[in-house]
């Protein structure tokens, strides 16, 4: 789903980079890395992230978004570099090759996809065996959601459970989880590999 403008000014702001990149380093320590050579970063917005990785870490990145947009807006004021990549991608529909990618970082792209769980049917599909997927994003009570669900059809509603049921029934195992924010709507970062 595209994103209305005042969405792009939230989601592009370097401080709010600045904070993914810290979980994404947060969770470098939980991983093997030895194999990690593709990166796959979903909603990767203007690409402060996929720039960072490229450059610090010389991981090979597609940086994706489904809004055409922000990805000329990447290719416009990022770096050329070699291993990075930007691209158009309907997370839950990729064009991306069956286990081609070691990582997967999906930060506050989930409640954007009406139709979350084809995007976690495509996460599994392009992680190699004993991929990561990195994951943050808002999820909701089961009243929120329950209230809601008929009259949202833009946006993913989720309970933190049925995302990681569907993890699960795809093949991931969890490596870590914290709620990072509490309420009606609350916030879970995620460590998962893929079998």
């Amino acid at each position: 789903m595209k994103m209305t403008l005042i969405e792009k000014r939230f989601v592009n702001r370097k401080k709010k980079s600045e904070r993914n990149i810290k979980i994404i380093e947060s969770d470098f320590k939980l991983m093997n890395l030895t194999k990690t050579n593709t990166i796959l970063e979903l909603g990767c917005g203007v690409g402060f992230v996929s720039v960072y990785l490229a450059e610090n870490y010389q991981f090979n990145v597609f940086g994706t978004d489904f809004d055409d947009e922000q990805i000329d807006t990447a290719k416009r004021i990022q770096p050329e570099i070699k291993n990075l990549h930007f691209q158009v991608e309907d997370a839950s529909q990729l064009t991306i090759e069956d286990s081609s990618i070691n990582l997967v970082i999906s930060q506050n792209v989930f409640h954007h996809v009406p139709n979350w769980q084809d995007a976690i049917k495509e996460i599994a599909r392009v992680l190699c065996p004993g991929g990561y997927l990195t994951w943050l994003d808002l999820t909701f009570s089961n009243l929120v959601k329950n209230i809601f669900l008929p009259f949202v059809k833009n946006y993913g509603l989720y309970t933190i459970e049925d995302i990681k049921s569907t993890f699960f029934i795809h093949g991931f195992k969890q490596l870590l989880q914290e709620q990072t924010a509490h309420g009606l709507m609350n916030q879970h970062h995620l460590l998962l590999q893929h079998s």
